[in-house]
């Protein structure tokens, strides 16, 4: 900006720092310094947040001129500007593909460039990013550790092996929505996404984060209740977990519909408080068991009568959060998103990556100034350098099976694949032959004489 300082990265003293000239390479011209010491001697530099050359460049904010040396910052060894890498983690966060967002970004990045346009074929660029830049944007909003209440659920995504019509499990994403003692400022504190939904996944999931929530909702998830004993002890799933109480309800109205119960009747009106108190459960079900030909409702209630005695027991301590709807509302965006290339997710560190920015866009701190302002940060404190981990987050599994589906389906999806390329070669060996030629044979003349 305006009115800096330049200062000599290797912390020169008493020297005097000039500008050098321009440097082209890289694809943007960028202003080079000299910093020459007091016995004459002298070395070249761009600087820890390199500025490139403005032409005719108007600074947004304040509408000022910006001088040929004030230009937008840039990594010294990048050729894309901090602004440029901002808005493209920003616009992957809000739902964009790496390969839209890199054609944007490029064409922003030929403005003021020496080369002429370059088409973008694939979102490699911007994919690389996840592994470097969003560790350095989401810092802010990482949490340390788990809130007092914490809403726990899933969705799934699947593949459907067209010769056998099964469906097998793909991958799984977990979310979890956090609020404090008072059930007050909620917020989505956690996505990512996991070959399987199992009990260990969700192991893995919960361990994630420090801290013990007192209260925990969910639905009747098996991996979420063995999780929770696992990783907060047995006594977690007695005292701690709490049914999500709409789903409860969905159930039992369907059940008494079907048993052709009316709104005015009074099993139904018993079950509008029942899962608020001890004593309104035991009302409800008493009503319940006194009618055994409602035969679908006695179901429900068999099955959940144990729980509930003890949830509805408890529920007056508990903070006053009983249902899972907000973090199903975050997971209907995350499945919107994800959903038309879900088979395109198969890196899984560089898809949780994609997922946070995801969780930062539902949180509405994907802001394009603060992300710049983060990563200019980050170049500050570290001479200029960008970690560029992006290769340690390759895939390397064996057999060329990616880390983010299921091994199970991979496996499933390579059996498939071999068998249609049998049947495949069965068939046109089949065609081959069904279109050879017939050899004719020609008579022999005696016998044509005898005939």
């Amino acid at each position: 900006m305006a009115g800096d300082v330049m200062v000599c990265p290797r912390a020169h003293q008493d020297v005097r720092i000039v500008r050098d000239g321009i440097q082209r390479a890289g694809g943007r011209s960028k202003q080079r310094w000299r910093c020459t010491g007091s016995d004459g001697s002298f070395h070249r530099f761009l600087g820890v947040v390199s500025r490139t050359r403005a032409t005719s460049e108007t600074s947004t904010e304040c509408e000022n001129h910006i001088a040929a040396h004030e230009g937008p910052a840039a990594p010294s060894e990048f050729e894309y500007l901090i602004r440029e890498v901002a808005a493209a983690l920003v616009e992957v966060g809000r739902g964009m593909t790496y390969s839209e967002a890199a054609q944007r970004v490029r064409m922003r990045a030929n403005i003021g460039k020496t080369n002429g346009w370059k088409a973008v074929a694939s979102g490699q660029t911007v994919a690389e990013w996840m592994a470097d830049f969003v560790p350095i944007v989401g810092a802010r909003y990482r949490p340390k550790e788990w809130p007092p209440v914490i809403v726990l659920d899933s969705v799934n995504f699947r593949w459907t092996d067209k010769l056998t019509g099964r469906t097998h499990q793909l991958y799984s994403i977990f979310a979890a929505y956090g609020y404090d003692e008072n059930g007050k400022n909620g917020h989505l504190v956690k996505v990512e996404a996991s070959p399987t939904g199992d009990v260990a996944a969700w192991v893995e999931f919960l361990r994630s984060l420090p801290g013990r929530p007192v209260s925990v909702i969910a639905d009747e998830d098996k991996g979420i209740r063995g999780a929770l004993s696992i990783v907060w002890g047995p006594e977690a799933f007695e005292g701690m977990l709490h049914h999500c109480e709409y789903h409860l309800g969905a159930n039992a109205i369907a059940a008494m519909r079907r048993d052709k119960l009316k709104q005015s009747d009074e099993i139904w009106q018993l079950f509008v408080p029942a899962l608020s108190s001890r004593a309104a459960w035991d009302a409800f079900e008493a009503a319940v068991r006194a009618s055994p030909r409602k035969q679908l409702i006695n179901l429900w209630v068999s099955r959940q009568a144990t729980m509930l005695r003890k949830q509805t027991t408890l529920r007056e301590g508990r903070p006053p959060v009983y249902a899972n709807g907000a973090v199903e509302q975050a997971l209907s965006r995350i499945r919107d998103i994800v959903r038309p290339r879900q088979f395109a997710y198969r890196n899984r560190t560089r898809t949780n990556r994609m997922l946070e920015l995801v969780r930062l866009s539902l949180a509405l701190a994907d802001d394009t100034a603060e992300y710049a302002a983060a990563i200019r940060g980050y170049l500050d404190r570290h001479d200029g350098r960008m970690p560029r981990t992006y290769r340690t987050i390759y895939d390397k599994t064996a057999a060329g099976f990616s880390s983010l589906w299921s091994v199970a389906t991979q496996q499933a999806m390579k059996d498939a694949r071999d068998k249609e390329a049998i049947t495949r070669k069965a068939a046109r060996e089949a065609s081959k032959l069904a279109n050879r030629p017939v050899e004719v044979k020609a008579k022999p003349e005696g016998h044509m004489a005898a005939w």
